[in-house]
């Protein structure tokens, strides 16, 4: 054994010798040799006994012929304890009897008087080799039972049973987790190919057998089927089967396999095919019914846009040439009747178009692009700013709002929500809006803030109705049909989001909205 070998065996040994100055030199003889070798002394085999009850240790050297106890008796009372020990026996040529008793007991090492220490050294480093070796051999099998029970523990988790069979024989090795799959306890029937077959449903077992030929084809590639395992209590089980040849060179030896226990998987797909077939089912009617109420929608629009325009046209005519005719009229009211009837030929244009426009938003086909909200915001707030340059209003524009989305939709979209607050903070002395962005609740969310007239919460659902408004037109002394806030609602639940409002009576509004991170282009509605 080399030196860096000795240094690192980590052994312990009890040396038993009554001479004191022959003991006291092979112990110093041991420490300089084997640095790792821990050693007990004793000078007598009762003490020795003794000291190996309380350290156990790997390695026993003795004389042979000592007081009190001799190494014999020691020797027979240590083999009783652990008969693995190794006992190294030193005796003199003339303990030929005491050596053949040695040798009895199991005693299979000895060195002879007076001490060869190179001999000892030889004896010593073989029966070192041999507790290496042991330990080596212990720990490949503490680690192949380890794998054993992981493997058993894995496959009763995962309901994943194996099997192999050889061709040789009709007996087969199933694994505990096939036979509690197949509703047995391990071993309560024989693992053979025919009792392998009995545990398939009967419509089945054609096919587990083809597959089990099929693996012996040396050119086969392993392939999986699904099939039923029939239980004694006659319970059903669904399990993968895979099957695939074990080769020896170029021949196939047998076949090995596995049976995945899959039944509640399948229960479950089966779940979410009918959940799912049924929400398609009624996703299809809903769509159905909704492209149905487009379809009147548009039926309308059509009215409103053809059959309704011409007699209104015809009416606007009338009033063009009634205020002509007023013109040199004396009558004090006849003009102002006339002028009146032209506004509301002009407001039923006005809601005509705005009507139309709606009805547009709702079968518009998307083109979704990366917008840049900030810049959308800062060009609208601009354009206003210019169209009022009178106007003292500060614009608060958070830079990084960006969204996927049609541009032209979201551009106006923000100029109904921008031009709401430029409209309500008119009687504001100092006037501020804002267009903002958050993260929060894991979704962004973005607002439009001022410090104008605000509105009662009571009243807060009427905002987004089209032609409904909270504040009458002359109080702010603007135009409109009230389609804005309407017109943005439908924009932003196009793009698979919210819009709500929060405000209160003189302390300004907040509309907030959200968008889908990746909406759906083109037109969810069919094409009629």
């Amino acid at each position: 054994m080399k030196d860096e070998d000795r240094e690192g065996a980590a052994v312990s040994m009890l040396y038993v010798e009554d001479e004191a100055d022959a003991r006291q030199m092979v112990t110093r003889m041991l420490a300089m040799n084997y640095p790792n070798l821990t050693v007990y002394c004793a000078d007598n085999g009762l003490q020795a006994l003794e000291l190996y009850r309380q350290h156990t240790p790997e390695i026993v050297m003795t004389d042979i012929n000592m007081p009190v106890m001799d190494g014999i008796r020691m020797s027979r009372e240590i083999k009783a304890i652990n008969p693995e020990v190794r006992i190294i026996a030193v005796t003199a040529h003339s303990d030929t009897s005491y050596l053949l008793s040695a040798i009895e007991i199991g005693v299979h090492h000895y060195v002879l008087k007076p001490l060869n220490y190179q001999e000892l050294f030889t004896v010593l480093d073989k029966v070192l080799e041999q507790i290496e070796l042991k330990r080596l051999v212990s720990e490949q099998h503490r680690r192949l039972a380890q794998s054993e029970r992981q493997l058993a523990v894995g496959q009763r988790i995962a309901h994943l049973g194996s099997w192999q069979r050889n061709l040789d024989s009709e007996s087969m090795d199933w694994s505990d987790e096939m036979y509690r799959i197949c509703g047995v306890e391990p071993g309560a029937v024989p693992a053979s190919y025919r009792s392998f077959l009995e545990r398939f449903h009967p419509d089945d077992r054609a096919g587990v057998a083809d597959s089990m030929q099929s693996a012996l084809d040396p050119h086969h590639q392993p392939e999986h089927s699904f099939v039923r395992v029939v239980r004694p209590d006659g319970a059903v089980r669904i399990v993968r089967l895979d099957v695939e040849g074990v080769r020896e060179g170029e021949s196939v030896a047998g076949v090995i396999g596995t049976c995945h226990d899959v039944t509640e998987l399948k229960h479950a797909e089966e779940q979410v095919r009918s959940l799912t077939e049924e929400l398609e089912r009624r996703v299809l009617q809903r769509t159905s019914l909704l492209q149905a109420t487009v379809s009147e929608l548009e039926n309308f629009s059509y009215f409103v846009s053809h059959d309704l325009r011409a007699p209104v046209a015809r009416l606007e005519g009338f009033c063009t040439a009634l205020l002509e005719d007023c013109s040199a009229c004396g009558h004090a009211n006849c003009r102002q009747y006339a002028e009146r009837s032209s506004n509301v030929v002009q407001q039923i244009k006005q809601i005509m178009d705005a009507f139309n426009s709606l009805t547009h938003l709702a079968r518009c086909a998307l083109d979704i692009r990366d917008t840049d909200l900030s810049q959308l915001a800062r060009d609208i707030a601009r354009e206003l700013a210019a169209g009022a340059p009178g106007r003292r209003v500060e614009f608060v524009i958070a830079g990084g709002a960006r969204a996927k989305g049609d541009p032209e939709l979201l551009g106006k979209a923000l100029r109904h929500l921008l031009e709401n607050a430029w409209k309500f903070t008119s009687r504001t002395e100092r006037a501020r809006i804002e267009f903002g962005w958050s993260d929060r609740e894991g979704g962004r969310t973005y607002f439009v803030r001022d410090n104008g007239v605000g509105f009662n919460m009571k009243y807060a659902q009427k905002l987004f109705k089209p032609f409904q408004t909270i504040h009458a037109p002359e109080e702010f002394g603007w135009t409109g049909t009230g389609i804005g806030l309407a017109t943005a609602h439908s924009i932003v639940l196009r793009h698979g989001g919210r819009l709500w409002a929060e405000g209160e009576v003189g302390e300004g509004a907040s509309f907030y909205f959200t968008l889908e991170p990746n909406p759906e282009s083109g037109s969810y509605l069919k094409e009629t």
